[in-house]
């Protein structure tokens, strides 16, 4: 049986689309106006598990690429240059319909790197592309897109689970998709929000969760804690968090919403890295 949500959740898709679509339009076309947003910062994530060390992976989030820019080709060069397994992407990839074009130029770009993995936040569904459409392109260009669904790929004599959920702030995560443990298996989760921590059980098998959403606040005064944070948030604006067993890691994202501008809140590359000694703190660098 299909599930119905709430009336408010709709009428949030459709102000949310109302309030952003002729700004973002204004914008796009005024990349010259872009503060903030050329130099990304490189976060270090090292984790403890013996049987995937050595093997390192990139979290990007929060593209809201509509307009294909050199900073784009930065990015790309930055990634390349880290030498990743893997590549994950945790949603609002765009805005606008029209930068499905620029977005999966940008995507491809990533794909030569290493297998991209991709699930969708609320902006992919402001913008009224079906998730279909999500697909097809995802297919065409040999990246999987993860939509309450999961994905086990093998490294070596051990397993990487990542799972994908759609959007928690729009209340679109479907968790039975979740696999069991199995033994040496690391199962990382990819949801756009950070109140998927609050949407996870105990008895979910998942070593670390990745999300974006926040921005990291976005417009952050010196030494104050972010103004606005975007529903979906519960307060988590940047960096780890734990709820019982489950870690999660919001990533500052590297693109903007409203207002082309980041103020002392730079857009983030995470370095997932797997070693075999115990883990410390994620480090900026």
């Amino acid at each position: 049986m299909t599930r119905r949500r709430p009336w408010h959740h709709a009428a949030r898709r459709l102000a949310g689309r109302a309030v952003t679509h002729q700004l973002l339009r204004l914008f796009n076309f005024l990349p010259a106006w872009e503060y903030g947003l050329t130099r990304p910062q490189l976060t270090h994530l090292p984790i403890h598990h013996p049987p995937l060390r050595g093997r390192r992976a990139v979290q990007l989030s929060d593209l809201h690429l509509d307009r294909y820019l050199y900073r784009h080709d930065h990015v790309l060069r930055m990634v390349r240059d880290l030498r990743p397994d893997w590549i994950f992407v945790t949603g609002d990839l765009i805005d606008l319909a029209s930068g499905l074009p620029h977005c999966f130029r940008f995507l491809s770009g990533l794909r030569w790197i290493a297998p991209v993995f991709v699930t969708l936040g609320n902006h992919d569904h402001y913008s009224g592309v079906p998730i279909e459409r999500f697909a097809d392109l995802a297919e065409r260009h040999k990246i999987t897109l993860l939509i309450n669904d999961f994905s086990i790929v093998s490294a070596g004599q051990t397993e990487l689970a990542i799972v994908g959920v759609d959007d928690p702030s729009l209340h679109r995560a479907r968790l039975h998709c979740i696999p069991p443990a199995s033994d040496d298996r690391f199962t990382l989760l990819l949801a756009h929000a950070p109140n998927i921590l609050d949407q996870l059980e105990e008895q979910h098998e998942v070593d670390l969760i990745l999300c974006g959403h926040s921005h990291g606040g976005q417009w952050r005064p010196p030494l104050l804690e972010p103004f606005w944070l975007p529903p979906g948030c519960k307060g988590r604006a940047h960096g780890l968090y734990e709820a019982g067993r489950h870690r999660l890691y919001v990533n500052r994202g590297l693109g903007w919403s409203l207002l082309p501008l980041r103020w002392n809140c730079a857009p983030e590359i995470l370095l997932i890295e797997w070693m075999d000694v115990p883990e410390c703190r994620a480090a900026a660098s």
